[in-house]
């Protein structure tokens, strides 16, 4: 009769440990960049959402909007309120740092402003058409 016990090896243990830890640590690094790459995209939908919001408050109440279009933040202000957001890390502002005004008839001159992703390596670009402002996105 045999006497070695059937069981694994530390050598195999071993193995089967390091394959484990591995695929935790694919599996963190993925969710990381996935919670980066939401908030780029968050960013800049309200960045877009914000801008359309804006040219509506200038006509409704036919107040001035100001714009700063920076690498750190986006704000919107007007007389009572300002509203600012700071981009993400992993977002640079490629047009350079923007301030223009919306209209008290709620129009603006036409703009583009290209963001760039280190995360992505993508470039957004957002074209502001002239007057009622449509905003345009390209990627």
């Amino acid at each position: 009769m045999d006497s070695r016990k059937a069981g694994f090896t530390i050598i195999e243990t071993t193995i089967g440990l390091m394959i484990v830890c591995s695929l935790i640590v694919v599996s963190v690094w993925n969710l990381k960049d996935y919670q980066a790459r939401i908030e780029e995209r968050q960013t800049l939908q309200w960045f877009k959402g914000k801008f359309k919001d804006s040219m509506n408050y200038a006509y409704l109440n036919r107040e001035e909007v100001k714009v700063v279009v920076d690498s750190k933040y986006l704000q919107f202000s007007n007389g009572k309120s300002q509203i600012k957001r700071n981009l993400p890390k992993t977002l640079t502002l490629n047009s350079g740092h923007q301030v223009f005004r919306i209209s008290r008839s709620g129009e603006t001159a036409p703009r583009t402003v290209i963001f760039e992703s280190t995360l992505t390596n993508k470039k957004y670009e957002y074209t502001i058409q002239m007057g009622w402002g449509e905003i345009v996105e390209k990627t």
